[in-house]
């Protein structure tokens, strides 16, 4: 009877402590973009160790995350897009990061922007 009460105790805690070692959260952020080109630059950035999904969508702005917080803050996520040349809504990239974007990705750029509005309305008709 003691085993049995042991081996359920050990079985709790060692549930218990697995449920402690994974916090897996889901949130959103802004990042700033305009075409499919910035989404996949945008989601690769965001996909570090820790990272189970990055979703971002153009039409929008808001890239969804699925992240596991023992391995990886949200700070570093977001450092690491703008690192890549993408605002966040929490940090902006340096102009040389977003300089080094392909030039149709210049998302700053009010022509820039009105042109890839301007291809989305076309599309649609």
């Amino acid at each position: 009877m003691k085993n049995i009460k042991t081996i359920a105790l050990l079985a709790m805690f060692t549930l218990s402590f697995g449920q402690l070692k994974s916090q897996d959260l889901d949130t959103s952020m802004i990042v700033n973009g305009v075409c499919g080109m910035c989404e996949r630059v945008i989601e690769k950035a965001a996909k570090i160790e820790g990272v189970s999904k990055a979703e971002w969508d153009s039409e929008t702005k808001i890239l969804l995350l699925s992240y596991d917080s023992t391995k990886v803050s949200l700070m570093k996520i977001n450092k690491s897009v703008a690192a890549s040349g993408y605002d966040t809504e929490y940090v902006t990239a340096s102009d040389e990061a977003y300089n080094k974007l392909h030039g149709c990705c210049h998302y700053r750029d009010p022509k820039i922007v009105k042109d890839h509005e301007s291809e989305k309305k076309s599309k649609k008709k």
